[in-house]
């Protein structure tokens, strides 16, 4: 993987950018994302996300629809089913009131979930709210070699919190290790969610409970962890494939409302590496 830049390094096309830490995140200065973004800028904020994995902007002060326009830039926006009250005037735009709090992928539940989500605030406290992530690149990484073997070709479950009876949604069940579709790296792909109650496929419940709540500690090491403290104005891109992220409430009564969109696939995806190993099977529902 190439070296990250240091701390802010200037790339070809005039941007400033300030890695949050040595494995995850960045801090990216030097443009106005109200302003359509040109192939080449969108390429290199492409190839910045796929680096370090959530980018930071702060200060823009985006509109709904200037919201909208940056993310069509990489991408079609995913249109969710059976979300309550969408904004008619800009379909796939999700208000979010307060903080989700657990660490979690966005909708890993589908067969094909988001590649990216861009999140901007639109009224945040004026201390607490953070929101956190974590590499699940560095996870995969760090995990010892007994352990990934343990893991190859097990599936665990994503249910999206839907497990009533007689529901008719399927449970979906995506692979433990996978093969970034575009860098080649390999993580580890399991949603952490308190609501989705995780389960390995093919172990009995104990011992796959027991597998979750391993890989969680493995997971959520400090090292692998980046805290991003929100500004008026600010936003946040990652690459949804890689990362997994948690909202914080700490900060009492004050409104907390940020828009979320979510990208169904990047207009231009290539690989930028070889995986060194078989991908994983596709996803499969049971």
């Amino acid at each position: 993987m190439t070296t990250p830049p240091t701390a802010g390094a200037q790339g070809q096309t005039g941007l400033t950018v300030t890695p949050s830490t040595p494995v995850i995140g960045a801090e990216i200065s030097g443009l106005d994302l109200r302003v359509p973004l040109t192939p080449a800028l969108r390429d290199e904020l492409h190839r910045l996300l796929l680096r370090h994995r959530v980018l930071f902007f702060r200060d823009q002060r985006l509109s709904t629809t200037q919201h909208l326009s940056f993310a069509e830039a990489f991408g079609p926006i995913l249109i969710f089913s059976g979300i309550a009250d969408p904004d008619p005037d800009h379909p796939g735009v999700h208000e979010v009131c307060g903080s989700t709090v657990g660490w979690h992928i966005d909708a890993s539940s589908m067969l094909a979930p988001p590649v990216a989500t861009v999140l901007r605030a639109i009224d945040i406290p004026p201390t607490g709210g953070d929101t956190l992530w974590a590499s699940a690149v560095a996870a995969y990484n760090a995990l010892p070699q007994q352990l990934k073997q343990h893991l190859h070709g097990k599936y665990a479950t994503h249910s999206g919190g839907h497990r009533d009876p007689g529901t008719d949604r399927p449970l979906v069940a995506h692979p433990l290790l996978r093969s970034h579709p575009e860098t080649g790296e390999r993580f580890l792909y399991i949603n952490l969610a308190p609501w989705e109650q995780t389960h390995i496929i093919g172990l009995n419940i104990q011992d796959s409970a027991a597998l979750v709540k391993r890989l969680t500690e493995e997971y959520l090491r400090p090292e692998h962890l980046v805290r991003f403290r929100w500004s008026p104005g600010a936003v946040a891109m990652w690459d949804n494939r890689a990362v997994q992220h948690t909202g914080t409430h700490d900060y009492g009564n004050h409104p907390r409302r940020m828009a979320r969109i979510c990208l169904a696939r990047f207009h231009h995806t290539r690989p930028t590496a070889t995986p060194a190993t078989k991908p994983p099977p596709a996803p499969m529902t049971g």
